[in-house]
């Protein structure tokens, strides 16, 4: 098993309290001597919201995009079921498994 190095942002560019539209995580992931971890999807992510907004629910991963450079994600969540974003701080913890390599980082963002 190998350390993955993971550094993640999160920005509610068109999600907002009340609405269902895409949160957005963005995550770097390199190996442990800090070379791009490239081909990574859906099942090689999990993000779990340690603290939301007051009344706010967990997320579901939605989709997983490669970015315009190696080893940089899109990840986009939305909240479970019918739920909706709720005003407040949203801080998401981010874990990556490739094979038995793991790493993880947190995100936050302002839902305003």
């Amino acid at each position: 098993m190998s350390r993955l190095i993971v550094s993640a942002f999160s920005e509610d560019t068109i999600a907002a309290p009340g609405n269902r539209e895409t949160n957005y995580i963005i995550a770097s992931v390199t190996d442990a001597n800090g070379v791009p971890v490239t081909g990574l999807g859906v099942p090689n992510f999990k993000v779990y919201p340690m603290i939301v907004g007051a009344g706010g629910a967990l997320v579901n991963i939605t989709s997983v995009s490669a970015g315009g450079l190696p080893g940089f994600y899109l990840i986009k969540v939305l909240p479970i079921g019918t739920e909706t974003w709720k005003s407040g701080v949203y801080i998401f913890a981010v874990a990556v498994e490739n094979g038995a390599d793991k790493g993880q980082a947190l995100a936050s963002v302002l839902m305003d």
